[in-house]
């Protein structure tokens, strides 16, 4: 009898690790699957303004763009909201610039920017990068495009601040959870090649029930991949869930 008792008390705090193990897992698990959701829309929403007969990229990015510069600080981003209506904190702000200055240089080129609005799908993109500006004036002019346009313009951008809210929020999570971001990479780069593929996301993806459409895991792995190698990196997950406030 005492010795199965002591049997009992050694199996415990095992049992107790592979349990907490795998709850720190699902909550990595949500993470994902959240990504996959938000990109999901937000994709539709740039459909939508891509579907603008009026909309074109360049246009755009001079509504925030300062003097020809080619890129956009923050204080340019924030302009370039409340001209199309959107007003956005400070903090909101620095969500926006987290999310699309992937050279983590204070700026968003003209490369970053048309992936912040133009659909990843190629049709639609191609569609976009075939149409020309429709002035040639470098001023901060929303009137450039007829007002629904502006509305799907206002519409994408408040839905990518208010996920990126979402996001952040869900973030704050992982500095309480025992399960390291090393652990974390692991779980995708799991033959520890130093890095993890498209194929290695659905495949993870898939086993976890978490795949759904092939679309939006395509999409959440463009977000990953902020090195737009085709490879991510330990580097690139530890952005992805770093907290800004």
């Amino acid at each position: 009898m005492m010795k199965s008792t002591n049997a009992a008390t050694y199996n415990s705090p095992a049992k107790t690790k592979i349990n907490y193990n795998a709850y720190e897992e699902g909550q990595f698990n949500d993470f994902l699957r959240k990504l996959m959701l938000v990109e999901g829309e937000i994709e539709n929403a740039k459909i939508e303004l891509a579907l603008n007969p009026d909309f074109n990229c360049e246009d755009a990015f001079r509504i925030f763009e300062l003097n020809g510069r080619g890129f956009l600080n923050a204080c340019d981003l924030k302009c370039g909201l409340n001209l199309i209506g959107v007003i956005p904190t400070d903090q909101e702000v620095r969500l926006l610039m987290k999310r699309f200055d992937l050279l983590k240089e204070g700026s968003i080129n003209y490369a970053d920017f048309f992936d912040m609005v133009v659909p990843f799908e190629k049709d639609y993109r191609n569609m976009v990068e075939n149409r020309l500006p429709n002035s040639c004036c470098d001023c901060r002019c929303p009137e450039v495009f007829c007002p629904g346009t502006i509305c799907s313009l206002r519409k994408l951008f408040n839905l990518i601040i208010n996920f990126e809210n979402e996001i952040n929020n869900m973030r704050k999570l992982f500095g309480t959870l025992r399960l390291k971001i090393n652990d974390i990479f692991g779980l995708l780069d799991c033959i520890r090649k130093g890095y993890f593929t498209n194929s290695d996301l659905l495949v993870y993806l898939k086993n976890k029930c978490l795949l759904g459409l092939n679309k939006n895991a395509d999409l959440l792995f463009i977000r990953l991949d902020k090195e737009r190698c085709g490879k991510i990196y330990l580097r690139e997950i530890e952005d992805e869930l770093q907290t800004l406030y």
